[in-house]
């Protein structure tokens, strides 16, 4: 006999079907039973459209035709979020819900920005927390732009074994395998933004976009690309102002940049010190969920200083780039208590040569 973990776990599957395509929404999956039966299946497709439940519903409509009515009114639905009932560009998911008679609605994480649907619906049995963690783990750029007002903050480096980025004459860029360059552009379609600095733009530059990220390419939305320019170093003539993507500037003075697919924001000096404030910016205003930092050791180490880094992920090629190298942090030199931060290690895999190391700091 198949169990409501089991149910609520394809629910999940289901919600992974919109990973490109829901953003700024989370991605919801749902699937209704009748005597532990599925018979109907849902989720958010993209962001305006319908939403995981009133498809499930609508999928047991198709397959049933006039019996759906009837055997609506003794089934059970596994959503894996806390459904609207709150009305967006869509009307509200709980207003289905009571409309199709269903009776029980398992959840596995409630939604704080929604007003209480096991609160209001007081005719439906209501049952949360199943499978919670992994339904949080699933939309956590969702929830910390909710909770924390601020996005999911991932940084990424390539480093060798000495830790090393590039030797101090900026050669040694390509440390890595193409396996592992492979996996960096997924990793930069997954993001809704990524962020650097003038230094990097400098050296190295990049276009950031994703290209060639095995992800299907119809439903990649290349990330906002967002620079933080404190000393108006850009001209407009650098990759990430290319057509292929948009451009976020912070900048602490008037931009000279004039270009159809970037934005300036004029913030003082202060407040460009700040990252949390142009996190909680990009949330607020841009409705980014989650952001991918890919930046030099002085920008990357500012965001641990303000504890902003959520995930840490490391490619790590077999290789030593020696004494002339740059490190990809800095804090041992600059604040002892900070050099001393541990790490929980979420996973390691191997691309080709390299290591791939996700880790979460312990602040």
């Amino acid at each position: 006999m198949t169990s409501p973990a089991e149910h609520m776990n394809e629910a999940l599957t289901l919600a992974k079907k919109g990973l490109l395509t829901t953003r700024p929404n989370p991605m919801v999956g749902c699937v209704i039973t009748h005597k532990n039966k599925v018979i109907g299946r849902g989720w958010h497709k993209h962001s305006g459209g319908n939403h995981a439940e009133v498809n499930a519903i609508q999928d047991v409509v198709n397959n049933l035709g006039q019996e759906a009515e009837s055997v609506l009114k003794e089934s059970e639905m596994f959503v894996t979020l806390e459904p609207c009932s709150t009305t967006g560009k869509t009307p509200p998911c709980s207003e289905a819900i009571k409309q199709s008679g269903i009776k029980r609605v398992y959840i596995a994480s409630e939604d704080s920005s929604q007003d209480g649907f096991s609160k209001k619906e007081k005719d439906i049995e209501i049952i949360e927390g199943l499978l919670r963690d992994e339904a949080r783990e699933l939309n956590r750029g969702f929830f910390s732009r909710i909770e924390k007002k601020r996005p999911f903050i991932t940084a990424k480096m390539a480093i060798g074994l000495d830790g090393g980025i590039a030797l101090n004459t900026g050669k040694s860029q390509w440390i890595t395998s193409e396996s592992s360059r492979k996996d960096v552009h997924k990793l930069r379609a997954m993001n809704e933004a990524i962020l650097t600095g003038t230094g990097t733009v400098k050296i190295d530059n990049p276009s950031l976009t994703s290209r060639n990220s095995g992800l299907p390419e119809d439903e990649v939305q290349q990330p906002l690309r967002v620079v933080i320019d404190r000393n108006k170093h850009l001209t407009g003539k650098e990759n990430i102002f290319s057509s292929q993507a948009k451009t976020l500037i912070f900048s602490s003075e008037t931009s000279r940049i004039q270009n159809e697919n970037s934005e300036v924001f004029q913030r003082s000096k202060e407040d460009l010190e700040s990252l949390e404030s142009l996190m909680e910016f990009l949330a607020k205003e841009k409705s980014i969920n989650t952001v991918l930092v890919e930046a030099g050791s002085v920008l990357f180490d500012s965001f641990v200083n303000e504890q902003l880094i959520d995930e840490l992920v490391l490619y790590q090629a077999p290789k030593i780039l020696g004494q002339d190298r740059k490190t990809f942090s800095k804090l041992n030199e600059t604040n002892q208590k900070l050099s001393t931060i541990g790490f929980d290690i979420k996973s390691i895999t191997t691309l080709d040569k390299d290591k791939k190391i996700i880790l979460k700091p312990k602040y």
